[in-house]
């Protein structure tokens, strides 16, 4: 697994992907401080800490929208180069187990997302210090929010994965994730958003009050078992086809 890991490292070298690791929550970033900033007054109630209403905007911005397009992004792009040039039949011909490979492609893609969540947050604490956001910074309030923000992006990188793996075009996976995200946001206020991937991560990333979600057990038992089977089908799906 280290090394399946490291080869996939070296391909994303070449794709200038760390290009999006900060785009994306550069935009998340930049939105919310901008919403922010120009609704003060409606945000900023007696008693509200500012860090935790723009962190609110953070998280509508960036959970719905920049990360699960990023995801599909993401995943298209370790897949990229084994639709190419018969990739996928010399990569299959090797002696390691194909679901190795599946989980080395999808730790890549959890990994790839770690990193832009926690630029994120680098972003997030800067603009807040720069444009000079007032009160004290909740900061492993915060940090907890993202976390949830990457533990509910699992099931969407295993979705997303399987499609990429299966369509043989870098088009094909983005558009499906372009497409699942833009009703985002009015799904995550209906009970079909507990369930629906591409909200998940906003509802987990907003703070209680702002969220949506009537029962944090029943999200979360939901999540895990649409992550559990996605999981055993995305293994099951690669580890018996013997080309792409």
């Amino acid at each position: 697994m280290k090394n399946i890991l490291f080869v996939e490292r070296l391909k994303l070298k070449r794709s200038n992907s760390w290009l999006l690791y900060f785009i994306g929550p550069l935009l998340g970033v930049s939105l919310a401080y901008i919403n922010f900033f120009k609704n003060y007054d409606l945000f900023m109630q007696p008693g509200e800490n500012a860090w935790i209403e723009v962190w609110t905007q953070v998280a509508l911005f960036m959970g719905p929208f920049v990360l699960p397009i990023l995801v599909g992004i993401y995943s298209a792009l370790i897949c990229r180069g084994e639709h190419v040039g018969g990739g996928w039949k010399q990569l299959l011909a090797l002696p390691v187990k194909h679901s190795d490979i599946f989980l080395g492609k999808f730790l890549t893609v959890v990994r790839m997302v770690t990193i832009t969540m926690l630029i994120l947050l680098i972003f997030f604490i800067g603009v807040g210090y720069i444009t000079g956001i007032e009160g004290n910074l909740p900061l492993f309030t915060i940090l907890g929010y993202i976390i949830k923000g990457i533990i509910t992006c699992l099931p969407l990188i295993l979705l997303q994965l399987i499609i990429s793996i299966k369509a043989k075009t870098f088009g094909i996976p983005l558009a499906i994730s372009i497409v699942f995200t833009l009703p985002a946001i009015i799904v995550a206020s209906t009970p079909l958003g507990q369930i629906y991937p591409w909200t998940q991560p906003m509802l987990a990333m907003s703070p209680e009050d702002e969220s949506p979600i009537q029962s944090y057990f029943l999200f979360y038992t939901l999540l895990s078992g649409t992550f559990i089977i996605l999981l055993v089908y995305g293994l099951k799906s690669f580890s018996t086809r013997d080309t792409y």
